[in-house]
């Protein structure tokens, strides 16, 4: 997640950046942000195997301590294993050693590797204010003053997340997602406001 600080932490990524586990910037909403329904939000992703006994190595899309911690279950989208609970975790070193329950063997395991684990919109972490899912900032109408000058596209995240923003003459601007430069967000009324130094958007 990103805070007028500057600093940030690990969040939900699913692949188009469509679902994280949450970003902090500026002004509070002027909504609830709490979700509701149930499309599916990423997590982790299985992304190679650990030994012979049906661990797994997850790369951890979440910045919510307690989200890998068993008996979690997650929904992956796979026939063969469309829910998976978690047996055990450690971390060593780099990507989290998982184990899932009822997967005891490299062949299982294997059919894993690739896989997104997912929960619900309405599993995801409360809010703390002046955070924002990313899939709440993508799609918002951008101004600069009383003006449109283009729309949120994307959140790139970085050490210092940025606003991808597509910007009326075509052109794609970064604008770092801290409080100085982005000093209000409108979820309700679907724009953000930005306060950008002159060329940053390429004006």
């Amino acid at each position: 997640k990103a805070s007028p600080s500057g600093s940030s932490s690990s969040t939900d990524r699913p692949a188009s950046v469509g679902r994280h586990e949450a970003v902090a910037v500026g002004t509070p909403p002027t909504r609830d942000a709490g979700q509701t329904g149930g499309d599916p939000v990423v997590v982790g992703r299985i992304v190679r195997l650990h030994g012979k006994d049906g661990a797994v190595r997850v790369r951890v899309e979440s910045d919510h301590p307690q989200r890998f911690i068993p008996p979690a279950r997650f929904r992956t989208g796979l026939p063969d294993a469309p829910l998976l609970v978690l047996r055990s975790v450690r971390a060593p070193s780099g990507d989290p050693i998982a184990e899932f329950a009822g997967i005891t063997s490299a062949e299982q395991a294997a059919r894993l590797v690739g896989a997104d684990l997912l929960i619900k919109e309405g599993e995801r972490r409360d809010l703390e204010p002046g955070e924002y899912w990313p899939d709440q900032l993508i799609g918002l109408v951008v101004r600069v003053g009383s003006d449109t000058v283009g729309v949120v596209e994307d959140l790139i995240e970085a050490p210092q997340d940025r606003l991808a923003v597509r910007c009326e003459n075509g052109a794609l601007a970064e604008v770092p997602f801290v409080e100085p430069l982005v000093p209000e967000i409108d979820l309700a009324g679907g724009w953000i406001r930005l306060d950008p130094p002159e060329g940053l958007l390429g004006g």
